[in-house]
């Protein structure tokens, strides 16, 4: 990992969001709420950096807790009738 590699992570609303600062740029991911997974979403962006609604900065492990949550409730309701 070089200098310039870094990670934030934040809940916004109830939604983990994750940005990443990169050798090779900048990325903003958001949980998924179908798959559980990362998706791209730039849109993210600038809440974050405005400090736009309620949006709450997480250390990794906190934020590793509050995604598999989140998925939990996922698989929950999947395999609810």
């Amino acid at each position: 990992m070089s200098a310039l590699d870094r990670s934030r992570f934040f809940v916004v609303g109830i939604r983990p969001v994750r940005f990443r600062v990169h050798d090779q740029g900048m990325a903003v991911e958001a949980f998924d709420w179908d798959t559980g997974e990362f998706v791209r979403e730039n849109s993210y962006l600038s809440k974050i950096l405005a400090g736009d609604g309620d949006i709450d900065e997480l250390s990794e492990p906190d934020f590793d807790a509050v995604v598999e949550r989140r998925r939990a409730e996922l698989e929950a309701r999947r395999a609810a009738p």
